[in-house]
């Protein structure tokens, strides 16, 4: 359920990264078939034929209403939803801590269904309506993510974290790559408002489903089995999470952190380029490639795919080499993190050097983001390692974070290319990205931890649990053991 959940989430989501491309007119910057081609057939310069993009952007019959916004207009539109995102993320982790996720997330799903109908409405009276109306789902959907993560530490005992956050949490790239693609079918043959429409009914379905099945605690279920309730427990209990409602946050001893600050800035990094081609990525493809509307949704879903299974491939790896002992938690972190920053960094610095080459470009992306999904057993997790009775309320601070970071993005290249859909300021974009990747992940790797700090528990004298390194039994509850749990 909480699979489908997060891949409902990113449908009413990342939708608008391709629907807002069928929505607007052409870019008086480009002609409908895109930079490269332009640049490569008036003979400005020479060009090879393999380094066009082969697919040529054809039109495709559209009635509906097009919009004439420019490139920032664009940009406040994509980073609305961002505006509200922020408000509600450390009041979502603290909601579920206290009185389950079951609620807190299901709403939140179901506002983003309710939000994607209305969408079309709004759009049509003013972008300035639509921005007010994405604000609003962004306010209902900040809970998400901090919910899910207080709901993981009372449900998910710690040698089955890594397959829950990577099959799980990364659902969302999964929802991106199957809802771009089926948002370009959809608009090709209904229209963009139908795009809307579909993926919004997918949420409000859904909901129906969670609200009847789940329950935010395992002695709260009442088909449950004896056994895997007290298997349930006692792994939780040793692993350092309370099953008692938690005391009040330790603000100071959070804000005084550092190892919760190199979470911080490790994921400010992150932030800012998986936004980048979250939010941009289609319209890249569309004003640069020069794809079709169909073929941009399928071609934009690829990465995002390459992520979902990086993330599986990952997860497994850091299982295997926890199980044996090869690595501790803390040094298992700092591998897979600097995975996941360092070679999305080097990619980038190629893709500026791809031109318009559309498969390298493509194939680099893709590279790029499937190393990235080793974010599942890196820094994303560790909040679960140093205070999984408060990792509702870090994840909610670290996603308020990221919620500024998706804001400023398309805000940011909005105004770079604005009536300059150029390859030089797409390449301008993209070198953005390199000093947030590398500068964050170097704070990471000084400054992490891999147990679990005195501030989570209520008990003042209570001792940090440190994580075995020895060969792990799954057949047993392991004691202390903090296995590697966006």
């Amino acid at each position: 359920m909480a699979w489908l959940g997060f891949i409902n989430l990113y449908m009413t989501r990342v939708n608008l990264s391709v629907i807002i491309v069928a929505m607007v007119g052409t870019s008086t910057s480009t002609t409908t078939h895109g930079y490269c081609y332009n640049y490569t057939s008036t003979g400005t310069t020479p060009a090879n034929e393999d380094e066009v993009t082969p697919f040529a952007n054809t039109p495709t019959p559209d009635q509906e209403t097009k919009f004439d916004w420019s490139e920032t207009i664009q940009g406040l539109v994509l980073g609305s939803f961002s505006y509200g995102y922020i408000m509600t993320q450390v009041v979502g982790g603290r909601l579920a801590e206290r009185y389950g996720a079951k609620w807190v997330f299901g709403v939140s799903i179901l506002s983003g269904g309710v939000a994607n109908l209305l969408a079309p409405t709004a759009a049509r009276l003013h972008y300035g309506v639509l921005i007010a109306l994405k604000v609003v789902q962004g306010f209902f959907q900040g809970v998400t993510w901090p919910s899910m993560h207080a709901c993981l530490a009372h449900w998910i005992p710690p040698l089955e974290r890594p397959r829950f956050v990577a099959s799980v949490y990364y659902a969302t790239a999964l929802g991106t790559a199957l809802t771009l693609p089926l948002c370009g079918i959809i608009i090709h043959t209904m229209g963009w408002a139908a795009a809307f429409y579909i993926t919004g009914s997918f949420s409000i379905m859904w909901c129906f489903l969670w609200f009847t099945a789940m329950h935010s605690k395992p002695a709260q279920h009442p088909r449950i089995s004896r056994e895997e309730l007290e298997y349930i427990e006692n792994a939780i209990r040793n692993s350092g999470t309370s099953n008692k409602r938690p005391p009040c946050v330790p603000w100071k001893d959070i804000a005084t952190s550092l190892p919760f600050w190199a979470i911080l800035f490790c994921d400010l990094g992150n932030s800012w380029g998986i936004s980048l081609f979250k939010a941009q990525l289609p319209t890249f493809m569309k004003n640069i490639l020069g794809f079709s509307i169909t073929m941009n949704s399928f071609m934009s879903a690829l990465p995002f795919l390459s992520r979902y299974l990086g993330a599986i491939t990952m997860s497994l790896l850091s299982s295997w080499i926890l199980k044996h002992g090869y690595l501790s938690i803390i040094n298992t972190r700092r591998v897979f993190s600097a995975i996941s920053q360092l070679v999305p960094a080097v990619m980038m610095v190629g893709l500026i050097y791809t031109g318009c080459n559309s498969v390298a470009t493509i194939a680099i992306i893709c590279i790029a983001l499937f190393f990235n999904g080793a974010v599942s057993s890196g820094h994303t997790v560790n909040h679960l390692d140093i205070a999984p009775n408060f990792s509702g309320t870090l994840f909610g601070i670290n996603n308020t974070l990221f919620s500024i970071v998706a804001f400023i993005v398309p805000i940011v290249t909005g105004m770079l290319i604005d009536g300059q859909q150029t390859l030089d300021q797409w390449r301008k974009a993209f070198w953005i990205c390199v000093p947030f990747y590398v500068v964050g992940e170097m704070f990471f790797l000084f400054f992490l931890s891999g147990t679990v700090q005195p501030w989570n528990s209520s008990e003042p004298d209570t001792p940090a649990l440190t994580p075995l390194t020895t060969t792990v039994d799954t057949s047993e509850i392991i004691p202390n053991e903090q296995d590697d749990p966006k």
